[in-house]
């Protein structure tokens, strides 16, 4: 009668076991313990090699042990790892249950994550394909893993996949309990196995889990923070995954499309077929033999400097920054422009005219605004009633940074708040003005002036909140401007880090479609989006030309 207690056997006694089994002659290699068992590679005197699993019989591992010989039994695949039989044996009174298995020459995928290993798109979609393979045999035996990981994954050289290690197993019918919180690998789990009230989850359970490693195949990053154990098991359930689209831009949208499918909070939101999960993967492998066409933005960093705001101050910082080129406020503080003249990067001068200004009141004006800009001491503006009116700014803008000897023309904007769509059409119609007058004068000035950049300013919610930041995507991109200058107004406090996580999502994904559409963007008014901006893949950092930095309310 097999004996239980508390205190695992010892690992010599389960190789003892293992000995036991294997045949007359055969070498034994120890290749892992876990909770329940300990595996052997057995290597025959006729060179025959399999792997052989001894359960510890002073653990509760018999139930685990008959799940994982009902799987392997039920399901032959060659992305399962196979199964060749099963017994018993007693030892010095005890008896010991054991599992012979085909050997894996592999290594576990955990492995190939710890060293920050990387894998191509198409080899990683491969990989995924062939787990979905395995899965789906096992899905459509009734069956769910329920402890998938990169831990239970092995890759050969060839880069062939199996699924190893089958102890929790479960019929998806089984209503059979195992004491809670669910048993499982802490960081890998689906949301409904760790939340308030945990189960033990069916084939869409597998499924998360299997999009949680794809993320991590396809963008290298990991899916959520684990700093602590605890932290770790109840990710799935407390933390939601940047859409990988986000975190790499260059991603095919039909593969950030599937993961973020895959990791939907609640199962029914996930493939609810199989064969709709593995054909939307046949798809994005078979795109992956065409070549992107998708228009793409040069590298560049543009650094922009206004009169107000000047960062010129130490030796080594324009070294540091290393920009493409520079962008100066034509009435800067001569030791300003000296300063970067003398780095030897390419310099331009651009001058705003602040025409969103033109929205307040004559009394909120500044002075400077009112003597010197042609149209500071126009009412305030609700719109153009014209098209003649809006041409009459348009050139009056231009007129006065061409007057200013600026290499590079703003076109008139408008600051847009919450839901004002009206004032981002209007700075893309004068943006498309501007640069029919500026190409009509373009032979004047010997082509020296760069084409105009069309300006939009815009409170956060047009980021943060996602309807309206399709709106304003759906304006951007359909626009014919080149570059785009995104002034963004947040109620961030000045100079501290911007911490709207909202926000922060919104620039990255702005970011992302401009670099799809083919149209460099430049974001600006204040250091930490532009900087956080340049991390995302902006393509400039604004810290302020002439008034930008000034309240863009109306």
């Amino acid at each position: 009668m097999t004996q239980r207690s508390n205190v695992p056997a010892d690992r010599t006694v389960l190789q003892q076991v293992a000995a036991a089994v294997a045949p007359t002659g055969a070498t034994l290699s120890h290749l892992g313990t876990g909770g329940f068992a300990s595996t052997y590679k057995v290597t025959e005197k006729s060179g025959e090699i399999w792997a052989l699993k001894v359960v510890d019989a002073t653990q509760s591992g018999a139930e685990r042990t008959e799940r994982e010989l009902s799987a392997l039994q039920a399901v032959r695949h060659p992305n399962i790892v196979g199964y060749r039989g099963t017994g018993t044996t007693d030892h010095h009174g005890i008896t010991y249950r054991y599992l012979a298995m085909d050997y894996i020459e592999g290594h576990p995928l955990a492995a190939d994550f710890a060293i920050g290993a990387t894998y191509s798109r198409r080899d990683a979609v491969s990989l995924i394909q062939q787990a979905v393979s395995g899965l789906t045999a096992l899905w459509d035996s009734g069956i769910a893993h329920r402890d998938l990981s990169p831990n239970n994954i092995l890759v050969t050289a060839d880069g062939d996949l199996v699924i190893v290690d089958l102890g929790m197993a479960r019929a998806l019918d089984d209503d059979t309990i195992t004491t809670l919180p669910t048993p499982g690998t802490p960081g890998w789990m689906s949301p409904e196995q760790v939340g308030t009230h945990p189960t033990h989850g069916d084939w869409r359970s597998d499924q998360f889990v299997l999009g949680l490693i794809t993320y991590r195949l396809v963008t290298g990053v990991e899916p959520f923070t684990r700093r602590t154990m605890y932290e770790a098991w109840i990710a799935p359930d407390q933390q939601r995954p940047r859409s990988p689209r986000l975190v790499d831009p260059t991603l095919p949208p039909a593969l950030s499309d599937l993961i973020d499918k895959m990791l939907a909070k609640q199962p029914h939101r996930r493939y609810l077929r199989p064969a709709a999960l593995a054909a939307d993967l046949e798809r994005i492998a078979l795109t992956l033999d065409i070549p992107d066409s998708t228009p793409t933005v040069d590298p560049e960093f543009i650094f922009i400097v206004g009169k107000d705001k000047s960062f010129a101050i130490e030796p080594g910082f324009l070294a540091t920054l290393a920009p493409d080129h520079i962008v100066v406020e034509p009435r800067a503080r001569t030791r300003v422009t000296e300063f970067f003249e003398a780095s030897g990067t390419q310099i331009s001068k651009l001058t705003d005219p602040c025409s969103y200004y033109a929205r307040s009141p004559i009394p909120l004006r500044k002075a400077w605004y009112v003597n010197n800009v042609p149209f500071g001491k126009n009412p305030i503006l609700t719109g153009f009633a014209t098209p003649a009116d809006r041409e009459q700014l348009c050139m009056a803008a231009l007129d006065l940074q061409i007057h200013a000897g600026a290499d590079i023309v703003l076109a008139p904007y408008f600051y847009a708040g919450n839901g004002e769509q009206q004032w981002i059409e209007e700075s893309l119609q004068c943006a498309a003005v501007v640069a029919d007058a500026l190409l009509a004068r373009a032979p004047l000035r010997d082509g020296q002036m760069e084409p105009t950049w069309a300006t939009v300013a815009v409170s956060q919610n047009w980021l943060s909140q996602q309807a309206q930041r399709d709106t304003l995507l759906t304006m951007l991109t359909g626009s014919n401007a080149q570059r785009i200058q995104l002034l963004l107004h947040t109620t961030q406090p000045s100079f501290g880090p911007l911490a709207d996580v909202g926000v922060l999502q919104g620039i990255a994904d702005v970011i992302a479609v401009m670099q799809e559409a083919g149209i460099s963007l430049v974001l600006g008014r204040r250091a930490s989006e532009g900087l956080l901006g340049l991390a995302l893949g902006a393509s400039g950092w604004s810290t302020g030309a002439s008034g930008i930095h000034l309240n863009m309310g109306p």
